[in-house]
């Protein structure tokens, strides 16, 4: 071998130790590396570089790829931080890289997380139908996991993406179903968002009332929150409800809060959404150029971020502020440009609405004949959106234009007349009278034959007005009998069919009141009918049941238990699913002193009744109970009574299962004086002594939870 080839392996053998060298140092130097780019990328997007920060991430994405030893974790950090920037486009591609990640470590719930990110992405860009697919692929995983939050989450989901679909009947039933869960497991933030998202629907069906409720008890439920992005929002929606309902001064109040609240905040795009929002609200109270200012700066950035939905919205409430400043060139222009953008989103409601734009546009310009060919294909649309209103009001205005249209005619005939009369005045006598008589002809020929044409289209007309009226009257009946059905999914429990925590809410209340109010009114008298009671029902040892029978099995045996509830207690009594395996009976005008009655019958019948859970032999099961009068203390007011009575009620319960289950505990009433044997009972709730009711031995054998809390 030769000097040279000596030199060759020289170098390739120092190129071998570097390359084993920087395989051991490469991993902490890209991590280190990995940091420094995603502080970079953050500060861009601080700085509102929007366009340099996509860039940076996708040099970013491009240098992880080749790094194989690149934690999945860091490319669903840096997706997350470019989606809460509102940059839908970007974070896809590394959410689909993080998702590749997972994949191939079977991390089962970790891509899971990951679709769901990428479904918000895609619904945020109105590409609904890939969003969908990331949802049930989720879904999928979730169920088998049995990670029910992920579920939960993924139900929020599906719903806002059904309602930006306008699938508003397939939308509330996943967003009820999110809510639950979040309120059962005590989340007020998401418990907030699906109250929110419930508000939207309604808002959407014109249901102002409902929406604003929704919205208040998702404002309620958070209220004294430290999250600002959410109490924003909810400001916002309440704003742009009062707007929907012409409140505009009100409405430009509660934007501005809200807009507030989002300004300290790094959610760009609920920023650009109430500055749009209250740019609309301005153009209603007058102030059309601070009002044009704002749109036109959510219409920017909603363009620089994909969200197609926000740049309809935008370019929707642009256009109708042109036409309030009678600008009808431009609101022309801009509802052309709508409605492309909305065709292209298939929004059918945002066609229709820059095509009513655009007749209108077309209308005050005296172009009839666009207009007339804009509202044909606006009659087809209404057609399939079966909107009642606005289908009125076009059929008013194709009768105004067909008039408008027709008296043009005339005008410009009549104007021929002179022009020909004037002429054959210079002319012969002759032929100004053949003429003259000739014309006098053609225009009482075509005055006559005009007449019976607008007589003919106005029995047409009227003949149409009244069959849609009748359509319009069926239709009506429909959408109150579809609206009904969704408010009674909204009020029970889908498995027991018994009522749920909303319906109690609803309800509650004015019993209390009544009661109490009954109680005033006769002191001394039989208070047999006055008093209202209240037994918080629990299976005893239900995991037991899922884990050896299955969660089919389980919700066989809540099914069938529901039924027997409905046989122990009256039809007037409230029964209402609490969650889980607990159950709650309000009974309505009842005397205290049948509590102790009622549970036993109530636990005697359960444990004596067998449930069918498809085995060869049904099994047996037993309840716990815990009671007390509501208020148990009847200086409780009617806005503190149903707390006090739940916590007491559940703390009787808790000692019923410490106590043995398969029994009950509870308080008939508290007492006026003080007495010397106070139980834990007294003490927790301060109450100066009770009558208490047990199954069990005596007072003495019940295992209070403070006592057992003491003994430990």
């Amino acid at each position: 071998m030769g000097r040279e080839g000596f030199s060759t392996l020289r170098v390739l053998m120092c190129a071998l130790l570097v390359a084993v060298h920087f395989a051991h140092v490469n991993p902490v130097k890209a991590l280190t590396i990995f940091d420094k780019e995603f502080a970079d990328v953050e500060s861009l997007l601080h700085a509102k570089q929007y366009a340099n920060a996509d860039t940076k991430a996708l040099l970013l994405l491009e240098q992880a790829l080749q790094q194989q030893h690149m934690p999945a974790d860091m490319f669903s950090s840096l997706g997350e931080l470019l989606q809460n920037a509102s940059r839908f486009e970007v974070s896809k591609a590394i959410f689909n890289a993080a998702l590749e990640r997972y994949t191939t470590e079977g991390e089962l719930e970790k891509m899971a997380s990951t679709l769901l990110q990428l479904a918000t992405s895609e619904r945020h860009l109105s590409n609904y139908n890939t969003a969908l697919t990331y949802v049930r692929r989720a879904m999928s995983i979730a169920h088998i996991e049995r990670n029910d939050l992920l579920k939960a989450k993924l139900n929020l989901e599906l719903g806002i993406i059904r309602q930006q679909q306008n699938q508003i009947e397939v939308a509330l039933e996943p967003l009820k179903q999110a809510l639950d869960f979040f309120r059962e497991n005590r989340m007020s933030n998401e418990m907030s968002l699906s109250l929110l998202r419930i508000g939207d629907i309604y808002s959407l069906l014109n249901q102002a009332s409902l929406a604003h409720t929704y919205y208040q008890d998702a404002f309620d439920s958070i209220e004294g929150s430290t999250d600002p992005r959410l109490l924003g929002t909810i400001k916002t929606r309440i704003g742009a409800l009062l707007l929907k309902t012409g409140a505009s001064a009100q409405a430009t109040v509660a934007i501005k809060e809200g807009l507030e609240l989002l300004q300290v905040t790094n959610d760009v795009g609920a920023i650009a959404e109430a500055k749009m929002l209250m740019g609309r609200a301005l153009v209603e109270n007058g102030e059309t150029t601070k009002g044009r200012e704002l749109l036109m700066e959510a219409m920017r950035f909603a363009s620089s971020s994909g969200q197609a939905k926000l740049m309809i919205e935008g370019r929707l409430a642009l256009a109708q502020a042109y036409m309030k400043e009678q600008d009808f060139e431009r609101a022309l222009a801009e509802a052309r440009s709508g409605t492309i953008d909305a065709r292209k989103s298939r929004d059918l409601r945002g066609q229709l609405s820059f095509l009513s734009l655009q007749l209108s546009a077309f209308v005050s310009l005296g172009e009839f004949k666009k207009a007339l060919d804009i509202q044909s294909v606006i009659q087809q649309l209404r057609e399939v959106l079966l909107d009642s209103e606005n289908k009125s009001a076009i059929e008013g205005l194709q009768a105004e234009i067909e008039l408008i249209r027709q008296s043009r005619t005339l005008e410009k005939l009549e104007e021929s007349k002179q022009l020909a009369l004037a002429q054959a005045e210079r002319e012969k006598l002759q032929t100004t009278l053949v003429w003259s008589v000739s014309l006098a002809v053609m225009l009482l020929t075509f005055l006559v034959w005009s007449r019976y044409k607008q007589r003919r289209q106005t029995i047409i007309l009227r003949r149409e007005v009244r069959q849609q009226t009748l359509d319009l009257h069926k239709k009506n009946e429909e959408l109150q009998a579809a609206y009904k059905t969704l408010e009674e999914v909204s009020l029970r429990d889908p498995l027991t069919g018994l009522y749920n925590r909303h319906y109690l809410e609803s309800q509650l209340p004015g019993e209390i009141r009544r009661s109490q109010f009954s109680a005033r009114q006769s002191p001394t008298t039989d208070k047999a009918k006055q008093d209202l009671l209240c037994l918080l029902i629990d299976i005893d040892h239900f995991k037991r049941i899922n884990d050896d029978y299955g969660h089919i099995a389980g919700d066989k045996v809540l099914s069938s238990f529901a039924q027997v509830l409905k046989n122990v207690f009256r039809q007037t009594d409230l029964i209402i699913r609490w969650g889980g395996e607990e159950f709650l009976v309000v009974c309505r005008q009842s005397n205290r002193e049948e509590l102790p009655e009622l549970a036993e019958r109530c636990r005697e019948m359960v444990a004596s009744t067998p449930f069918d859970i498809g085995l060869d032999k049904p099994i047996k099961i037993t309840c716990s109970i815990g009671f007390s009068l509501l208020p148990p203390d009847k200086k409780d007011n009617s806005d503190v009574a149903w707390e006090r009575t739940f916590a007491v009620i559940d703390y009787a319960l808790y000692a019923s299962k410490l106590s043995g289950r398969n029994g009950w505990v509870g308080v008939i009433e508290t007492l006026d004086t003080d007495f010397k044997n106070r139980t834990p009972i007294d003490e927790k709730f301060n109450f100066t002594g009770s009558r208490i009711a047990t199954s069990f031995n005596n007072i003495a054998s019940i295992q209070w939870p403070d006592t057992l809390d003491n003994k430990q």
